[in-house]
């Protein structure tokens, strides 16, 4: 059998080889050929293009540019107190993400707990979630920083995620308080009440997180 392989591989080898030093061999005649007739129709298209100014393509503004999007118009403060304000309210973006990353953590290691019977996967959790509220209540209190105080012309999106992001680091504290102790959550399952409340957290995460788009990219930014 390998007497009859090894020159069928062969004559396969030498095939290819054949061709490939064709192919490598004939490309730059075609290309220098089409590249000139490449270069000839990008002249054409752009006398074109200079000729009918109308039919130039428009320049897509970023969503956060000026007239895009939910942005909120806010002078720049003048005092040290108001300028402090301003420089951690821009932080908000950037600490949020981890009480949202923390909970998410603690849902998935309570699935897991639950699917498997072993509640050792989610002994931790109540550590988990001390970091968790301890950053819900910092992300909410930049997040005010950031947006200020409410306002007439505050839109539906803000006003919003305004008052779900207050209530957030709430639930969060009583997750924690429900949360039974590593020592015990090792040998017994969560409650009832606590299963409830985590999944009404990461609802509310949820839709938080899609306000926040909202008022950062402007409404429809979630469009397929």
């Amino acid at each position: 059998m390998a007497k009859k392989i090894f020159p069928l591989v062969s004559g396969l080898l030498a095939l290819t080889g054949i061709l490939a030093s064709l192919l490598l061999s004939a490309p730059p005649a075609m290309a220098h050929k089409n590249q000139s007739s490449s270069s000839a129709s990008a002249v054409a298209e752009a006398s074109t293009t200079v000729n009918n100014p109308e039919d130039a393509p428009m320049a897509m503004a970023w969503p956060t540019e000026p007239g895009m999007g939910m942005e909120m118009d806010h002078k720049k403060p003048k005092t040290f107190g108001g300028r402090l304000v301003s420089w951690l309210g821009a932080w908000h973006p950037a600490v949020i993400h981890f009480p949202i990353a923390l909970l998410l953590t603690v849902a998935l290691l309570e699935v897991l707990a639950a699917a498997r019977k072993k509640p050792v996967y989610n002994a931790g959790n109540k550590v988990l979630l001390a970091f968790a509220t301890a950053g819900g209540f910092a992300a909410a209190a930049l997040g005010w920083a950031n947006a200020g105080l409410p306002a007439a012309d505050d839109g539906t999106a803000l006003t919003w995620h305004r008052w779900i992001g207050t209530l957030i680091p709430f639930v969060y504290l009583l997750l924690w308080r429900l949360k039974r102790p590593a020592e015990t959550a090792v040998n017994q399952p969560s409650s009832r009440l606590y299963e409830t409340t985590l999944v009404v957290a990461v609802a509310l995460i949820l839709i938080q997180a899609y306000l926040g788009g909202d008022v950062t990219h402007g409404a429809g930014h979630m469009a397929f």
